[in-house]
Protein backbone atom coordinates (compact mmCIF):
# COMPACT_ATOMS: atom_id res chain seq x y z
CA UNK A 1 0.00 0.00 0.00
CA UNK A 2 1.45 3.33 -1.28
CA UNK A 3 2.09 6.28 0.90
CA UNK A 4 -0.85 8.48 -0.34
CA UNK A 5 -2.94 5.77 0.81
CA UNK A 6 -1.49 5.60 3.97
CA UNK A 7 -2.52 8.81 4.46
CA UNK A 8 -5.52 8.94 3.88
CA UNK A 9 -6.20 6.28 6.43
CA UNK A 10 -4.59 8.05 8.65
CA UNK A 11 -6.33 10.95 7.83
CA UNK A 12 -10.04 9.00 7.76
CA UNK A 13 -9.70 7.48 11.18
CA UNK A 14 -8.27 11.46 12.58
CA UNK A 15 -11.86 12.63 10.99
CA UNK A 16 -14.02 9.81 12.54
CA UNK A 17 -11.88 10.13 16.09
CA UNK A 18 -10.75 6.83 16.13
CA UNK A 19 -7.82 5.59 18.19
CA UNK A 20 -6.89 2.35 17.15
CA UNK A 21 -4.09 -0.14 18.10
CA UNK A 22 -0.96 0.09 15.85
CA UNK A 23 -2.11 -4.00 15.27
CA UNK A 24 -5.61 -3.04 14.71
CA UNK A 25 -4.06 -0.76 12.08
CA UNK A 26 -1.54 -3.16 10.58
CA UNK A 27 -4.38 -5.46 10.55
CA UNK A 28 -6.75 -3.16 8.35
CA UNK A 29 -4.29 -2.57 6.11
CA UNK A 30 -3.39 -6.05 5.47
CA UNK A 31 -7.27 -7.00 4.61
CA UNK A 32 -7.75 -3.77 2.40
CA UNK A 33 -4.40 -4.93 0.29
CA UNK A 34 -5.82 -8.74 -0.04
CA UNK A 35 -9.41 -7.08 -1.19
CA UNK A 36 -7.16 -5.12 -4.01
CA UNK A 37 -5.36 -8.58 -4.99
CA UNK A 38 -7.94 -11.22 -4.33
CA UNK A 39 -11.10 -9.00 -6.41
CA UNK A 40 -10.98 -10.39 -9.75
CA UNK A 41 -10.54 -13.96 -8.74
CA UNK A 42 -13.07 -13.83 -6.14
CA UNK A 43 -15.94 -11.53 -7.83
CA UNK A 44 -15.34 -9.32 -4.21
CA UNK A 45 -16.28 -5.88 -4.46
CA UNK A 46 -17.28 -3.36 -7.73
CA UNK A 47 -14.50 -1.40 -6.13
CA UNK A 48 -11.41 -1.91 -7.70
CA UNK A 49 -8.83 0.43 -6.14
CA UNK A 50 -6.92 0.60 -3.16
CA UNK A 51 -8.10 4.48 -2.45
CA UNK A 52 -11.79 2.54 -3.62
CA UNK A 53 -11.54 0.01 -1.07
CA UNK A 54 -9.98 1.96 1.62
CA UNK A 55 -12.67 4.98 1.58
CA UNK A 56 -16.05 3.20 0.72
CA UNK A 57 -15.31 -0.48 2.52
CA UNK A 58 -13.15 0.49 5.53
CA UNK A 59 -13.52 3.82 6.50
CA UNK A 60 -17.29 3.10 5.37
CA UNK A 61 -17.57 0.48 8.07
CA UNK A 62 -15.44 1.99 10.84
CA UNK A 63 -18.26 5.31 10.53
CA UNK A 64 -19.92 3.49 13.16
CA UNK A 65 -18.33 3.59 15.59
CA UNK A 66 -19.13 7.54 15.74
CA UNK A 67 -22.67 6.11 16.72
CA UNK A 68 -21.44 5.47 20.32
CA UNK A 69 -23.01 1.89 20.14
CA UNK A 70 -21.79 -0.31 22.89
CA UNK A 71 -20.18 -3.96 22.19
CA UNK A 72 -19.43 -4.71 25.71
CA UNK A 73 -22.27 -6.93 26.03
CA UNK A 74 -21.83 -8.65 23.02
CA UNK A 75 -20.27 -11.66 23.01
CA UNK A 76 -22.15 -13.27 19.41
CA UNK A 77 -22.41 -11.58 16.26
CA UNK A 78 -23.88 -12.42 12.98
CA UNK A 79 -22.81 -10.66 9.22
CA UNK A 80 -25.44 -11.36 7.09
CA UNK A 81 -24.55 -11.23 3.49
CA UNK A 82 -21.15 -10.64 4.39
CA UNK A 83 -19.69 -10.23 1.41
CA UNK A 84 -16.13 -9.48 1.15
CA UNK A 85 -16.63 -9.52 4.65
CA UNK A 86 -17.98 -5.81 5.26
CA UNK A 87 -18.65 -4.76 8.16
CA UNK A 88 -17.85 -8.08 9.58
CA UNK A 89 -14.31 -8.08 9.40
CA UNK A 90 -13.77 -4.43 10.49
CA UNK A 91 -16.28 -4.97 13.70
CA UNK A 92 -14.20 -8.27 14.34
CA UNK A 93 -10.51 -6.58 14.13
CA UNK A 94 -11.88 -3.84 16.88
CA UNK A 95 -13.56 -6.07 18.85
CA UNK A 96 -11.27 -9.43 18.88
CA UNK A 97 -13.68 -10.83 22.05
CA UNK A 98 -16.90 -11.14 20.08
CA UNK A 99 -17.74 -14.76 18.14
CA UNK A 100 -18.61 -13.68 14.72
CA UNK A 101 -20.10 -15.45 12.34
CA UNK A 102 -20.45 -14.75 8.73
CA UNK A 103 -23.27 -15.78 6.11
CA UNK A 104 -22.79 -15.38 2.86
CA UNK A 105 -24.34 -18.14 0.06
CA UNK A 106 -21.28 -17.84 -2.17
CA UNK A 107 -18.68 -20.25 -1.60
CA UNK A 108 -15.64 -18.10 -3.75
CA UNK A 109 -16.43 -15.35 -1.23
CA UNK A 110 -16.85 -17.70 2.08
CA UNK A 111 -13.00 -19.19 0.69
CA UNK A 112 -11.72 -15.89 0.90
CA UNK A 113 -12.89 -15.04 3.94
CA UNK A 114 -11.39 -18.09 5.47
CA UNK A 115 -8.37 -16.95 4.01
CA UNK A 116 -8.15 -13.60 5.88
CA UNK A 117 -9.03 -14.84 9.37
CA UNK A 118 -6.42 -17.38 9.26
CA UNK A 119 -4.11 -14.57 7.93
CA UNK A 120 -4.96 -11.40 10.01
CA UNK A 121 -5.59 -14.93 13.29
CA UNK A 122 -9.02 -13.75 13.91
CA UNK A 123 -10.12 -15.84 16.66
CA UNK A 124 -13.78 -16.79 17.50
CA UNK A 125 -14.47 -16.72 13.27
CA UNK A 126 -16.94 -18.92 12.20
CA UNK A 127 -18.10 -19.20 8.31
CA UNK A 128 -21.60 -20.44 6.99
CA UNK A 129 -22.15 -20.87 3.23
CA UNK A 130 -25.82 -20.70 3.18
CA UNK A 131 -29.38 -18.75 2.50
CA UNK A 132 -30.56 -16.53 5.43
CA UNK A 133 -33.95 -17.74 4.87
CA UNK A 134 -32.52 -21.53 5.03
CA UNK A 135 -30.54 -20.71 7.89
CA UNK A 136 -32.69 -18.27 10.22
CA UNK A 137 -35.28 -21.12 10.39
CA UNK A 138 -32.19 -23.65 11.55
CA UNK A 139 -32.38 -24.15 15.31
CA UNK A 140 -29.13 -23.95 15.85
CA UNK A 141 -28.78 -20.37 13.98
CA UNK A 142 -32.23 -18.71 15.22
CA UNK A 143 -32.37 -16.34 18.14
CA UNK A 144 -28.85 -17.27 18.84
CA UNK A 145 -27.11 -14.07 18.35
CA UNK A 146 -26.54 -10.98 20.63
CA UNK A 147 -25.81 -8.68 17.58
CA UNK A 148 -26.79 -9.19 13.76
CA UNK A 149 -25.87 -6.53 11.03
CA UNK A 150 -25.89 -6.22 7.47
CA UNK A 151 -24.57 -3.69 4.95
CA UNK A 152 -25.82 -3.63 1.34
CA UNK A 153 -28.47 -6.73 1.48
CA UNK A 154 -32.29 -5.62 0.44
CA UNK A 155 -34.61 -3.22 1.22
CA UNK A 156 -35.37 -2.62 5.32
CA UNK A 157 -38.53 -4.72 5.16
CA UNK A 158 -36.51 -7.68 3.41
CA UNK A 159 -34.15 -6.66 5.66
CA UNK A 160 -35.80 -7.25 9.04
CA UNK A 161 -37.33 -10.79 7.97
CA UNK A 162 -33.87 -11.75 7.15
CA UNK A 163 -31.65 -10.43 9.42
CA UNK A 164 -34.13 -10.02 13.16
CA UNK A 165 -34.57 -14.08 12.95
CA UNK A 166 -30.84 -14.44 13.85
CA UNK A 167 -31.41 -12.04 17.11
CA UNK A 168 -32.21 -13.17 20.69
CA UNK A 169 -35.17 -11.68 22.40
CA UNK A 170 -33.71 -8.02 23.01
CA UNK A 171 -30.69 -8.52 20.64
CA UNK A 172 -29.95 -5.70 18.46
CA UNK A 173 -29.72 -5.39 14.44
CA UNK A 174 -27.90 -2.97 12.93
CA UNK A 175 -28.76 -1.53 9.26
CA UNK A 176 -26.46 0.33 6.97
CA UNK A 177 -29.02 3.08 4.80
CA UNK A 178 -28.17 5.24 2.65
CA UNK A 179 -30.63 8.33 1.51
CA UNK A 180 -33.64 6.63 1.25
CA UNK A 181 -34.11 5.44 4.32
CA UNK A 182 -36.81 7.42 5.27
CA UNK A 183 -39.14 5.88 2.39
CA UNK A 184 -37.76 2.28 3.52
CA UNK A 185 -39.23 3.04 7.03
CA UNK A 186 -42.52 4.48 6.11
CA UNK A 187 -42.60 1.11 4.22
CA UNK A 188 -41.85 -0.68 6.57
CA UNK A 189 -44.22 -0.21 9.81
CA UNK A 190 -46.08 -3.56 9.02
CA UNK A 191 -42.99 -5.34 8.97
CA UNK A 192 -41.72 -4.00 12.40
CA UNK A 193 -45.20 -5.09 13.98
CA UNK A 194 -45.24 -8.68 12.44
CA UNK A 195 -41.42 -9.11 12.91
CA UNK A 196 -42.22 -7.94 16.64
CA UNK A 197 -39.30 -5.45 16.09
CA UNK A 198 -39.16 -2.01 17.30
CA UNK A 199 -36.68 1.50 15.96
CA UNK A 200 -34.30 2.16 18.85
CA UNK A 201 -32.18 4.88 16.79
CA UNK A 202 -30.92 6.29 13.27
CA UNK A 203 -27.59 7.99 13.43
CA UNK A 204 -26.33 10.02 10.30
CA UNK A 205 -22.48 9.99 9.82
CA UNK A 206 -20.69 11.51 6.91
CA UNK A 207 -18.33 8.89 5.14
CA UNK A 208 -14.59 10.37 5.52
CA UNK A 209 -13.66 11.47 1.58
CA UNK A 210 -17.02 10.86 0.04
CA UNK A 211 -19.89 12.59 -0.63
CA UNK A 212 -21.86 9.61 0.90
CA UNK A 213 -23.50 9.59 4.68
CA UNK A 214 -24.37 6.46 6.35
CA UNK A 215 -27.95 6.46 8.17
CA UNK A 216 -27.41 3.58 10.90
CA UNK A 217 -30.68 2.04 11.92
CA UNK A 218 -30.52 0.19 15.39
CA UNK A 219 -33.05 -2.19 15.59
CA UNK A 220 -34.23 -3.87 18.71
CA UNK A 221 -36.33 -7.52 18.90
CA UNK A 222 -38.71 -7.57 22.07
CA UNK A 223 -40.42 -11.26 21.05
CA UNK A 224 -39.96 -14.15 19.42
CA UNK A 225 -39.94 -13.99 15.64
CA UNK A 226 -42.76 -15.45 14.44
CA UNK A 227 -42.73 -19.81 13.34
CA UNK A 228 -43.49 -18.10 9.61
CA UNK A 229 -40.51 -16.13 9.46
CA UNK A 230 -38.41 -15.98 7.36
CA UNK A 231 -40.05 -17.22 4.47
CA UNK A 232 -38.61 -19.72 2.05
CA UNK A 233 -36.16 -18.58 -0.50
CA UNK A 234 -36.95 -15.58 -2.74
CA UNK A 235 -40.29 -14.65 -1.19
CA UNK A 236 -39.12 -12.45 1.49
CA UNK A 237 -37.19 -10.12 -1.89
CA UNK A 238 -40.36 -10.80 -4.18
CA UNK A 239 -43.16 -9.63 -1.70
CA UNK A 240 -41.79 -7.72 1.05
CA UNK A 241 -43.93 -8.14 4.33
Amino acid sequence: MDKQILFLFEKGLEELNISLHPTQKNQLIIYTDMIEKNNRLFNLTGFKSHEAILIDLILDSLSFLKTNFSFKEISTAIDVGTGAGIPGIPFHILFPHIHFYYLDSNHKKIDFLKMVSYQLKLNFSFFLCDRAESLGQNPMYREKFDLAFTRALSNLSTNLELVTPFIKVMGKAIFFKGSSYQEELSLSSHSFSLLNCHLDSISAIPIPFSNRTNYFLIISKSASTPAIYPRRIGIPQKKPL
